[in-house]
């Protein structure tokens, strides 16, 4: 911040008369920080040039202000996933107990993740299923819902909306088995072999391979092998479904014509982009914006949240998240989370 200090709160153990509750005080907080550099582009929108330095200078001014909340974003994920369960079970939606009956509250969130998780394996097709292989596919989807509140709604999105296909090799790490040659967001050809996992966004079908594998991934200049998980990269591909059924273009985290958030996004990938070349990241991010196009490391990136939280737990993923990328991880509770849940 400018006058050096950094800006604290009080975790709800700590009440102070008076005062707030401590999750909605940081509700508040990044919501004003993010209404602040929304409203600001509002008034530049005229502008490019303008524009792309108002983008810098909040930029900037968040770059300042959000080291001093990344601890209470996390313990807010913790809260949230709580109360997700909580809601879930309690809802009709869920199944509610008959009278007499006592449902722990780990039973509650077991019928909970059951009923999202059966969902998805319904608008699943396994190669040469069999019972081993069924039971693998639904541990990714379960690992998926578990990981945080906001993986676990992109399930209960899908649910809702309906329309995606997912395809799964358990007995291959690419899709050969699944697809013959297919056409990236780059424009480039290739066969099956040459993806871990593929979401054909326009026809709303997801390919994924099953097996943990071994990647190579260009981080600064080195290649560096990196294990790859598939649910991983399973919940990346939904991520772009999703993206495509809230915003309806072509799998980037914004509406068509919404210049003020495409701007804004657009700096956030510039951004992220110069910060690799200096910061080590992660390999979900280095292959992001390997990409060639604009438009395809637009659709990555924003996927690489949910990976995050997938591959490293609520928790840890959020705390890399907002150490390597805060402002798309912003970008993301503040504009793609409040959509999916409308």
């Amino acid at each position: 911040m400018a006058d050096g200090k950094r800006k604290t709160f009080k975790r709800k153990s700590e009440p102070e008369d008076g005062a707030r509750d401590s999750t909605d005080e940081l509700r508040n907080y990044l919501s004003s920080k993010f209404a602040s550099m929304r409203d600001d582009m509002h008034k530049e929108i005229t502008s490019r040039d303008v524009l792309l330095r108002k983008l810098e200078e909040s930029v900037t001014r968040l770059s300042e202000d959000i080291a001093p909340v990344k601890d209470y974003v996390t313990a807010e994920m913790e809260e949230e996933d709580d109360d997700a369960s909580s809601q879930s079970s309690d809802s009709p939606e869920g199944g509610a107990p008959q009278d007499g009956d006592q449902e722990t509250e780990e039973e509650r969130n077991n019928r909970a993740q059951n009923r999202y998780v059966d969902v998805m394996m319904s608008l699943t097709e396994i190669r040469m299923n069999n019972e081993e292989k069924t039971q693998k596919v639904r541990g990714f989807y379960e690992k998926i819902y578990k990981a945080s509140p906001f993986t676990s709604l992109m399930l209960k999105f899908l649910e809702r909306n309906g329309g995606v296909k997912v395809l799964i090799d358990c007995d291959s790490n690419n899709i050969s088995n699944l697809v013959g040659r297919l056409v990236n967001l780059d424009g480039a050809k290739h066969n099956g072999t040459a993806y871990l996992t593929f979401a054909d966004i326009f026809e709303c079908k997801v390919y994924s391979g099953g097996k943990a594998g071994v990647i190579s991934v260009n981080e600064r200049g080195q290649y560096v092998d990196e294990r790859f998980d598939p649910e991983v990269s399973l919940a990346q591909s939904l991520a772009q479904i999703v993206m495509y059924l809230i915003f309806k273009n072509r799998g980037c985290p914004y509406a068509c014509g919404d210049e003020m958030y495409e701007k804004l996004y657009e700096k956030i990938v510039l951004e992220t982009s110069q910060k690799k070349d200096s910061v080590t990241m992660d390999g979900c991010v280095y292959h992001a914006l390997s990409m060639k196009s604009s438009l395809a490391r637009e659709v990555s990136l924003i996927s690489v949240v949910p990976g995050m939280l997938v591959k490293y737990g609520s928790k840890e993923g959020m705390s890399k998240l907002l150490e390597q990328m805060p402002f798309l991880t912003f970008f993301f509770m503040q504009h793609v989370i409040p959509k999916m849940r409308n």
